[in-house]
């Protein structure tokens, strides 16, 4: 077993310190189950280490980019380490390599992956951190003016992302024959604008904050995903092993994020500086962006709908052969330990 979290818990006189993967099984579990109840008992006042898959300009992005420039991280025993992925779906790649801890991932990109990996995928959802309808459909404005001119066009997507979806429910809004239309799959934005450059797309899905790279490009936002009817829901993700194993720490994760989140709103103009130096992009489409989006962790009825809802689209659209039941693939054990109101969902399946 790789090395995968490192505690150590001050009590008094006493010390607790191990690191897991270097006992046997059976004393990993006494220490773990030892480890969390010190936690617990000292009110989360332990440190240790959190491996998180991010995508750029996300919520825990932004908690490591506040955590470089403040230690508000580490100034609470905490230990982030990130590494940069291009989609929310490579997260749950690097969650299955054990390359890292927790990721995320939009509905579409989560139930995708399970239903075409099922016997095989412990993933498990355990808050829903977002709910946005700031993606927007960027077009070449010399061949795209309105959406019925995707007929005949090339629409750049990336495969097992939401994008999929997106393009599919924009195409039964319009009335668009989805074989009229050609889609060429990107491994990330760049790649996108890279075809923008060259003339071989005519639309790709992105967020507000990459608006000024495709006017760069001579691109413009036709609609967003709300003029079709549609938000996009975003996930937290783990493994069922680790957030059984973890579940203390995850908690007092959860409630140090929100924290953090309180800090940037409070102090958004300086933040907003944090993030011009370390990643180029204007203070103001940040500022815009922020605004737009939640940053508060919860499970309402309203999450695990979205889920079943898309898991239906997919089985239904032949993205995969077996169904499932979305509601085993769903842990809320450590949110309801870090915010017990705030877990409100039943399942309907």
């Amino acid at each position: 077993m790789k090395k995968r979290i490192r505690k150590i818990i001050l009590s008094g006189l006493l010390a607790l310190n191990f690191i897991l993967g270097t006992v046997g099984c059976g004393n990993t579990a006494e220490k773990i189950e030892e480890g969390q109840q010190n936690i617990e008992a000292n009110g989360g006042g332990g440190e240790y280490t959190i491996r998180a898959g991010v995508c750029s300009l996300d919520n825990i992005f932004l908690l490591k980019l506040l955590d470089n420039h403040t230690g508000f991280l580490k100034d609470k025993g905490i230990n982030l380490e990130t590494t940069e992925f291009a989609a929310g779906i490579n997260t749950i790649d690097a969650i299955t390599t054990d390359t890292v801890d927790i990721g995320n991932f939009a509905t579409y990109a989560g139930v995708n992956r399970i239903g075409n990996t099922l016997g095989n995928s412990d993933l498990r959802a355990y808050t829903m951190i977002d709910k946005t309808q700031s993606y927007y459909l960027f077009v070449n404005p010399d061949t795209i003016k309105e959406p019925k001119d995707l007929v005949g066009r090339v629409g750049i997507s990336q495969a097992g992302v939401v994008f999929e979806y997106f393009f599919a429910e924009l195409f039964n809004y319009y009335d668009i024959n989805p074989d009229d239309v050609t889609i060429t799959n990107v491994g990330s934005v760049q790649e996108a604008l890279a075809l923008a450059a060259n003339g071989q797309g005519d639309a790709y899905w992105s967020v507000a904050s990459n608006k000024v790279k495709f006017e760069e490009q001579g691109w413009v936002p036709l609609l967003s995903i709300g003029d079709i009817g549609l938000s996009m829901y975003s996930f937290n993700v783990s493994t069922e092993k680790f957030l059984e194993e973890h579940k203390a720490e995850v908690a007092d994760f959860l409630k140090v994020s929100e924290e953090g989140f309180k800090y940037i709103d409070e102090n958004l103009d300086e933040f907003s500086d944090w993030v011009l130096a370390d990643t180029g992009l204007d203070k103001d489409i940040f500022k815009a962006s922020w605004n737009e989006r939640r940053h508060r962790y919860d499970f309402e009825q309203e999450a695990y709908d979205d889920l079943l809802k898309v898991k239906n689209w997919c089985h239904d659209n032949g993205r995969f052969s077996t169904d499932y039941k979305v509601a085993d693939y769903i842990n809320t054990d450590a949110l309801a330990e870090a915010f017990p109101d705030r877990v409100n969902w039943t399942a309907t399946e």
